[in-house]
């Protein structure tokens, strides 16, 4: 629980939620390389895309796995602490894989960072969570969740350039370094939260019915995970677009994403929390659109391609925002189970989604079948978001 409603203009509050954002944008990011440096990976290597598609699979499956464990682990030892901890693994991982550049080196690296993130997931929401007022909650959830899309679009408007240039193994090692630097800025910065011997014992139940929060983010994140992963591949494969204007494409709609973010975050925190959850329906039919814009690039041209990147991605990001900030509506007293309970659908829905999207483009020869899929679970998710409206009661905090 916020302690006061003057938490945005304490002395170090920004520079608070700068490291969090930061956070999760590293700590995301061995998941996003191989779909951005999906060609480079793949010819050196001579792997498929099926294979390189596992790698994100297997990234965000562990992090989906160990999302309900991250949740007690920030419970137990502190936010801080565990956020910290996280950033060392990302560091580690990313050295370990680019200085034995191996296939199987990617895939240890994977599964390190992949579980790693789940506890940059649960501490930096407790952390927001606990500061942070209603009426800001979206805003201040959406900053950090903008890390992402930030990550996102450095990596796509260098990352396949710097790549080329050098290899995906320096690449990852500058990751990597950047990691670590961030681990001791989380340690200086966050607010040192581990708990007492009696907060531990202390768990309330989840509200009835707070299943849907994960079923609705699975699909969520099932259906538009291949914007991240595959779009690059997608121009380059099927439109013979040049890898650079590729990645700026995605690139320039992450950025739009973020921008638009934060104009979604101030509007629902106006409306109000009870409203949140419905505003995420609504944003999913627009992921609908954006992803059925794209899918119809090999046939119109990159034109409809890049609206249809731009809407897709920054009503996703929208989406997501809000989700966070949905979760401490609804779950307030226990927001790092809450979290590592939805994070678990979140991640599982990553893990089913870039692999089997890439599988599905190898033995039809063609993305179109793929984006049609993803288009069907985002659509399929929004009866699920709105039963989910009806748990738990809203208030103020």
């Amino acid at each position: 629980m916020p302690t006061e409603n003057a938490y945005w203009s304490k002395s170090g509050a920004s520079r608070i939620i700068a490291v969090c954002t930061t956070c999760i944008g590293l700590g995301a990011l061995l998941g996003f390389l191989p779909g951005y440096l999906a060609t480079t990976i793949g010819d050196d290597l001579q792997i498929s895309r099926g294979e390189v598609g596992l790698l994100v699979s297997i990234y965000f499956g562990c992090t989906g796995v160990g999302s309900k464990l991250a949740g007690r682990a920030a419970e137990k030892f502190g936010a801080r602490n565990v956020v910290v901890a996280d950033m060392v693994a990302v560091a580690l991982a990313a050295f370990f894989s680019a200085l034995i550049g191996s296939y199987w080196a990617l895939f240890v690296a994977t599964v390190v960072g992949g579980f790693g993130y789940a506890l940059s997931n649960a501490g930096t929401n407790v952390i927001i969570g606990n500061n942070v007022p209603s009426d800001r909650l979206t805003l201040a959830m959406s900053t950090k969740t903008a890390g992402v899309p930030i990550m996102a679009l450095v990596l796509a408007a260098l990352g396949p350039w710097a790549a080329t240039k050098t290899s995906w193994e320096m690449v990852t090692m500058v990751a990597g370094c950047l990691a670590g630097a961030t681990a001791i800025a989380a340690m200086i910065y966050l607010p040192d939260d581990r708990p007492t011997l009696s907060e531990q014992r202390t768990s309330a139940k989840l509200p009835k019915g707070f299943a849907l929060f994960s079923l609705g983010a699975f699909l969520l994140i099932a259906g538009s995970q291949p914007i991240y992963s595959w779009i690059v591949a997608y121009m380059e494969e099927s439109l013979n677009t040049a890898p650079s204007l590729a990645g700026l494409v995605s690139a320039a709609a992450s950025a739009c994403g973020v921008l638009y973010m934060v104009i979604n975050a101030s509007r629902v925190d106006r409306i109000g929390a009870g409203k949140r959850i419905k505003r995420i329906a609504t944003l999913h039919f627009w992921i609908v659109i954006g992803i059925l814009g794209v899918s119809l690039g090999a046939i119109w041209g990159l034109w409809v391609v890049v609206i249809g990147a731009v809407v897709s991605v920054s009503v996703q990001l929208a989406a997501i925002g809000t989700l966070h900030a949905a979760v401490v509506d609804r779950a307030p007293n226990n927001v790092a189970k809450a979290t590592g309970s939805m994070m678990t659908g979140y991640y599982l829905g990553a893990l089913a989604s870039p692999a089997a999207f890439g599988w599905l483009v190898d033995a039809t020869g063609t993305f179109t079948y793929s984006w049609l899929g993803s288009a069907l679970l985002i659509t399929m998710a929004i009866p699920v978001w709105n039963a989910a409206g009806k748990i738990g009661e809203v208030k103020d905090r």
